[in-house]
């Protein structure tokens, strides 16, 4: 399906002469980010560390962070709670972390199994908490729906500090502390941190306290798992998300950790060369696939081992996950297509109790890119319950469309505007279709964009080294700040092939006017793309990108769209 095409308005020539120093791309991508002055141009071209707000302005974080201390103090029992998911596992490391460095031994990572319990707290793991004899448990990326869970912790004696970013409920955990920057009367400027950022403004707002003798800046090795956490759960990438991700990439560059080297040699990844798409695409899959195809304390054991030799074990394993995760994904997703063929609609409602519950969030997503539609969904697979996924085209707000459904629907549920996740009760399933499409067509259609923004047009020949230079200044790129597609017009196809499992990607080429191939790229669009042959014209919407593929690097594009002349 092909996209509406929108391509951005040309700065204004006024404007622009305020800023010599800048050549045309730089200034056309800053105005298309409303960058107006010198001084956020440069700012966001140079996020300065500094900058990062003070960790005891936001609201819960004084009184966890004076728990915290106390029970280093006292060498308390601490149990760090996490998820199963990438973001999950970099929070829970970056606090582990944090203690070890400090020298506090008596804290342990406790993730739950997602099959059996799937997220949060549950009644065994209260269960477990008690036995282990915890003084203190950290429930990081989770815990703020789990009033009655905290409510028997902190009854047994054993408080609980909160740190989590899902949608607050009506009423607060009864916990020690509870951080989450959507309470009612936060007034921290930022809200958008996913767990491991709020992990590492945790362990900073720790560290103004009191330092345990922990050299200057120290903390700063722990940005490299930010920087994983916070691209893998797609939070907005502007304001402060954009310095944490900037730096731990830098950090990610040169990490001590041989887990992390381990899984980025075997994914392909050079880690010297290392930007946000790395993440996205190649390394925080492979730290979600253990929590969704086995354990998450695979994927946690990995990024925290000290041992080579279990490094590469853990991340040979991770990489026979991730094999067998797209395997399932792609029948997953051919599945649906031919049940979407049969029924049609405006929104996309449907599952299997054959679907592991693994690939639900990554099928739905190829979906709504194949028919530019939201889609929910749902099966059950090993899991003991019914589980469901949805993703938003930017039409509604998926949370707010499952709450809509009726509530009273699910065991659990939670998550964003474009992406959400439940688990449904079985005594709804016969009639859950028909209560979302219900709820889906009384809802307003907000249209957040699903038009193809071009930022830019380009012509072959600016398809270069120096091109990509000043696109990389943008970076990190990811939701809020996404990677610029650009309009390259009458281009004559030199040749086209698909490649891939079954021929779903196609490659383009073209030449400039040095003579030169250009090759461009279309992954999992071979078939949602019409049929092209040499010498045929094409208007092409593309981003410019630098493969390293197997060590070999290659200018090329990134096929958004195309649209035959």
């Amino acid at each position: 399906m092909q996209k509406k095409w929108k391509l951005a308005d040309k700065y204004p020539g006024a404007w622009a002469k305020k800023f010599k120093e800048y050549d045309n791309l730089t200034l056309q991508l800053a105005y298309n980010r409303g960058l107006k002055t010198k001084e956020e141009i440069e700012r966001f071209l140079n996020p300065d560390y500094g900058s990062l707000g003070d960790p005891l302005g936001i609201k819960g974080m004084d009184r966890a962070a004076d728990r915290i201390i106390e029970a280093v103090e006292k060498k308390e029992k601490i149990i760090i709670y996490g998820d199963y998911d990438a973001d999950g596992v970099c929070s829970s490391a970056i606090l582990h972390d944090f203690f070890k460095n400090i020298g506090h031994e008596n804290a342990e990572v406790y993730i739950p199994d997602l099959f059996k319990y799937g997220h949060g707290l549950n009644s065994q793991a209260v269960k477990d908490i008690f036995e282990k004899k915890a003084n203190l448990v950290i429930t990081i990326d989770n815990g703020i729906s789990e009033n009655e869970d905290i409510k028997t912790l902190e009854d047994g004696g054993v408080n609980v500090v909160v740190l989590d970013h899902h949608v607050v409920s009506e009423e607060l955990p009864p916990a020690t502390a509870v951080v989450d920057l959507w309470q009612t009367g936060e007034k921290y400027p930022f809200k958008d941190f996913c767990a491991s950022g709020l992990a590492f403004k945790a362990v900073s707002a720790v560290l103004r306290k009191n330092r345990f003798g922990l050299a200057q800046d120290m903390e700063k090795w722990l940005l490299d798992l930010a920087a994983i956490g916070t691209v893998a759960d797609m939070v907005l990438l502007t304001g402060e998300n954009r310095t944490l991700v900037y730096w731990g990439l830098e950090v990610l560059k040169k990490t001590k950790r041989i887990g992390l080297k381990a899984l980025s040699e075997k994914a392909g990844v050079a880690l010297r060369h290392v930007n946000s798409d790395d993440i996205a695409f190649y390394l925080a899959p492979r730290i979600n696939v253990a929590g969704k195809f086995d354990h998450a304390t695979l994927a946690g054991n990995l990024v925290l081992t000290s041992s080579l030799e279990e490094a590469d074990w853990l991340s040979r394993r991770l990489e026979e996950l991730t094999a067998e995760r797209k395997e399932t994904t792609d029948r997953v997703v051919g599945e649906a297509k031919k049940i979407i063929s049969e029924k049609g609609g405006e929104i996309n409602v449907l599952g299997s109790a054959d679907w592991p519950t693994g690939v639900l969030g990554a099928s739905a997503s190829r979906v709504v890119d194949i028919y530019s539609k939201t889609t929910i969904l749902w099966g059950r697979g090993e899991a003991s319950a019914i589980k469901g996924s949805a993703r938003s085209n930017g039409d509604v707000n998926v949370r707010e469309l499952l709450i809509r459904a009726g509530s009273e629907m699910y065991l659990d549920f939670g998550g964003h505007p474009m992406a959400a996740g439940f688990a449904l009760k079985r005594e709804y399933l016969d009639e859950f279709e028909e209560k979302i499409k219900t709820a889906f067509a009384k809802m307003p259609k907000e249209k957040i964009s699903s038009d193809l923004i071009l930022e830019s047009r380009l012509d072959a020949d600016d398809i270069n080294p120096g091109t990509l230079k000043t696109i990389s200044r943008f970076e990190p790129f990811g939701q809020g700040n996404t990677k610029p597609d650009f309009l390259l017009k009458n281009i004559v196809i030199l040749g086209s092939r698909t490649f891939g499992n079954g021929g779903i990607h196609l490659e383009i080429s073209f030449k400039n006017s040095k003579n030169e191939v250009i090759n461009a790229v279309g992954f999992f669009s071979a078939r949602s793309l019409p049929e092209i042959k040499s010498g045929d014209k094409i208007d092409l919407a593309a981003s410019v990108d630098l493969s390293r593929y197997k060590g070999k690097e290659e200018l090329r594009l990134k096929i958004a769209d195309f649209k035959k002349l």
